[in-house]
């Protein structure tokens, strides 16, 4: 492998924040960045890139796919990553300080290593709760070796791939508008041979105004149904004894795209035991009601998604 380090950054009308992604990388001459444009109507221009930034490795592709979404962008970029690990990176979100020194010493060959994200707030600069479920997922795993981890961190960042295990397993991103990455980060989880999780944070993660995780219109909350009915599918076929999904939260997160049709097939995913009724952490309260005082007590407020939405 000609680098250490591969870094796939899929982009969509977000220079300022690859900018800012771009400065998060140090000097170093073992990085390689693979930046795929999306169809932005303000596209990263190559030679300006490498002007502001010549200590990179860095190449720029346009997706020519057919397919519009990060996911079919990041696949262009995995062709051609060349390196002995692989990252995967947000345009508008950005490594942490001394990121590749702590990678420098925890990475171990393994086929997936994990670390503990954090998350910022674009619109205020203030810490963000978007990191929490999966820093809570790190903590778990190493205080109980809960490997959950493997099936529900379902996003790419925060992580570090043995290129090797991506090329060998054939994994791939969906070429879907919404949830592109779930599959990915599940079939991934599932298939590694190896992991590590580290506590350390390599990794920010931010929440601004108008992206995607924020966006409801019915075509993308149609695209996350479908995913998600994949991927109850994938964990009965495989038999991963791990949390499912509940029709509960399934009907109150799409309840928008849900017809006639949508709501039996869920009611015999219910039947079929495919699916809980509630989430497993709902009987916990329904349990034991004071621990909902206390829960509500220490939590902080989260910020709304209102806030984000234009």
């Amino acid at each position: 492998m000609k680098f250490k380090y591969g870094i796939v950054v899929p982009h969509f009308n977000s220079l300022e924040g690859l900018t800012r992604l771009l400065n998060s990388l140090p000097e170093r001459s073992d990085i390689q960045v693979v930046i795929v444009d999306d169809k932005s109507a303000q596209p990263p221009c190559e030679e300006t890139l490498h002007a502001a930034f010549p200590h990179l490795a860095l190449q720029l592709f346009d997706n020519d796919s057919g397919t519009k979404g990060a996911g079919a962008a990041r696949n262009i970029a995995l062709q051609y990553i060349d390196a002995t690990y692989t990252l995967f990176a947000d345009a508008d979100d950005f490594f942490t300080q001394q990121a590749f020194e702590q990678m420098d010493e925890k990475l171990a060959q393994h086929d997936i290593t994990f670390f503990s994200p954090i998350s910022q707030c674009d619109l205020t600069g203030e810490p963000s709760d978007r990191h929490h479920l999966y820093a809570n997922l790190v903590s778990e795993y190493l205080a109980k070796g809960d490997e959950e981890i493997r099936y529900h961190f379902s996003v790419p960042w925060s992580k570090v791939y043995l290129s090797d295990f991506i090329r060998r397993e054939s994994l791939y991103f969906d070429a879907v508008i919404a949830s592109n990455d779930v599959m990915f980060s599940l079939v991934a989880g599932y298939k590694a041979q190896s992991i590590a999780v580290h506590q350390n944070s390599i990794y920010c993660v931010t929440r601004g105004q108008g992206t995607l995780t924020v966006n409801f219109n019915p075509k993308v909350t149609r695209s996350r149904f479908d995913v998600a009915m994949r991927r109850i599918d994938y964990l009965s076929n495989k038999q991963i004894q791990t949390e499912t999904a509940s029709l509960y939260k399934l009907v109150r997160d799409f309840r928008a795209v849900l017809g006639t049709s949508e709501l039996k097939h869920l009611f015999k995913l219910l039947v079929q035991r495919k699916i809980t009724l509630m989430p497993k952490r709902t009987w916990f309260y329904l349990r034991n009601p004071q621990q909902i005082i206390t829960k509500l007590a220490k939590r902080k407020q989260s910020l709304s998604s209102a806030k984000y939405q234009v």
